[in-house]
Order: C-alpha cells, then structure tokens, then sequence
C-alpha cells in the first residue's frame, strides 16, 4: 500500500531510534566448511593449441571435457568452420595471447570461488556448488560471466585490464573498462550466482528496485565480506566517498521527491541504469544511486533484526516491511 507523503516521512523519522543496532558480523569461519577444492577448466587452453588446419579430431579429443562449450554434433561440418572461424579470427587469437601472458595459472582464482562457495555452503546448505570454465569469448562484455546448466562459466578476456586496446575499439565505456581487471571476476561470479538462484526481480516501482538491488548486494557482503565495497558495487573509492558524504542528501531527494513509489520509467533510468554519473547530482556521483541506497537500507534491516537470515531475507517479497523495519536514517 503506498503512504501518503506525510505519513511516509512520520515513519521514517520515528524509526530512526531503530538505526543503532551493532553491525552484523558476516565474516564466518571458513575453516570447517567441507568443500572440494576448486579446480577451474579452461576450454581457452584446450581450444586454441588445436591446430586450426585439422581441428574436428582436437575438438573430438577434449569433448567430454567441455560439454558445456561442445554440446553440438562435431560431425556438422558447418560447426567445425565455425569454431575454426573463432580461433582464427586476428581479434580472438590477440585476446587469447593476452589471457594466456595476464592468467598464465588461476590459482588466485580457485582460491578466492572456493572461499566464497564455502561461505555459500554455510548459508544454504542443500545447493550444489557449480563446476567452473574459463574461455575467450570475443569480448561478451555484457555478460562476463554466465551459466549454463549448472556449470559457471567465465570469459576471462573481459578482465584483461584498462590498457587493452581492444576495449576502447569495440565502443566499451570508460567507466566499464575500468572495472574489467582480475579484481572483480570472483564479484561478477558471485554476482551472478545470485541471479541463477535467486533470480532478481525487476521491481514495479523505485522501492522495489532499490530494495532487490539492495538483497544483491548484500549478497556479496555475505559471499565476499573481506572485499572493498567499491568492488562490490562497481565504484570508484572517489564515487564511493561521495556517496557516504551525500547519504542523508541523496536520501532527502528520494523523500522530498516522492520517488519511492514512483514507476516512471526516466525515474528508474536515472537511478538504476548503469553510466558515469546520476544526471540529478554532480558529475561526482556515481550511476545507479538507487541501488547504493537499496544497499544500505537492507544492511539496516539486516542489523537490526538479528533473528532473519539470509534465506528469510530473499523469501520476503514486502519491500514495506523491510523499509518499515529497517530503521534506516542517514546519518545527518
């Protein structure tokens, strides 16, 4: 049910008192999580050392190991030229050569998914953990890291670093670019892992958008609670500060703007949309200020209710009775 304004902000004001609960430790002990060792498949290797003058009896030969790359009749002709097209393709092979020179071995990486799927073990138990593939993609930069099936798999020519020419000659924005570095692959798989479970929705109106986004992130505060918040969110520590700088301003906007039940699609464009910046602050915030928002009102309602766990928190759907409970103010 939507508030009237004035009811909204009585609401608001009067559970401030709620907002001085201590933060909630997510930083579990790992150590007597049974989990088998993470060991990634990379199909970049095995695809690209075949050589592209008789590739059916290569591709034939690692098969079995990459069914999620070679699920397709490898007597068709028309696939073999096609996976020969890929590897011969000048862009491809450069990739290739900078993945192979950047992650000549993935053991940071194996590290860094095992203690997160430890820790994803921890809170759900009964969810099987995904076998995990690397391949060059061609620069899929939208979707850096999917799944298929059930297996996780992850382009690791999307994380080559700001430098790569290659990135600026496809038309890939600045503010993306600097994101795609070794650094946010374990994000962008956590990221994604909550999509395959838990399956975001897109909200109807502001609050909703704010408050899924929010359970998002507060995910990889669980997954990854040793990690900066600027990985998780996908800013820079500049726009980041600002944000904390500005939370009481930002959140004055939202109130006095009657955005929280808002549907407008510009609305949401605004403040949920990637991009340099938010169009109704400077050019020294960051994009997507909605779910930064969403972030921190969740973590409130996190905190204050000691007795919810993670699993209650993506089951609730009434994002009213997360806000009204929350407790969230911004500090003034």
């Amino acid at each position: 049910m939507k508030f009237p304004h004035f009811l909204l902000v009585l609401l608001l004001i009067g559970l401030a008192s709620c907002n001085n609960s201590a933060k909630r430790d997510l930083d579990i002990d790992t150590d007597k999580i049974e989990l088998a060792p993470v060991k990634i498949k990379r199909y970049e290797k095995a695809l690209f050392t075949i050589n592209p003058n008789n590739m059916k009896p290569g591709l034939k030969a690692i098969a079995t190991d990459f069914p999620v790359f070679l699920g397709v009749d490898l007597d068709d002709t028309l696939n073999i030229i096609q996976l020969n097209q890929f590897v011969t393709n000048p862009l491809n092979q450069v990739l290739y050569d900078s993945t192979l020179s950047i992650y000549p071995d993935l053991d940071f990486l194996e590290n860094e998914l095992c203690l997160s799927f430890k820790r994803f073990k921890y809170y759900f138990p009964e969810t099987n953990i995904p076998d995990v593939f690397t391949y060059v993609s061609g620069l899929l930069y939208e979707m850096p890291v999917q799944f298929f099936n059930d297996d996780m798999i992850i382009a690791l020519d999307m994380y080559l670093g700001k430098d790569l020419e290659a990135y600026r000659k496809v038309g890939i924005s600045l503010y993306q670019i600097n994101n795609m570095n070794r650094s946010h692959i374990t994000r962008d798989a956590m990221y994604e892992l909550y999509f395959y479970h838990f399956a975001e929705k897109p909200g109807k109106d502001f609050l909703q958008m704010m408050i899924n986004k929010g359970k998002h992130l507060y995910f990889l505060d669980a997954m990854m609670p040793r990690t900066n918040d600027e990985i998780k969110i996908g800013y820079t520590a500049e726009k980041l500060d600002w944000c904390w700088e500005n939370e009481s301003n930002i959140w004055a906007f939202i109130i006095e703007n009657d955005l929280l039940y808002s549907s407008e699609i510009n609305v949401k464009r605004k403040f949920f949309v990637d991009g340099p910046f938010t169009s109704d602050f400077s050019s020294s915030s960051p994009a997507r200020i909605g779910e930064w928002m969403g972030w921190q009102v969740v973590k409130a309602y996190m905190n204050n209710n000691a007795e919810i766990t993670l699993q209650q928190l993506f089951n609730e759907n009434d994002v009213q009775t997360i806000l009204k409970h929350s407790g969230y103010k911004p500090p003034s």
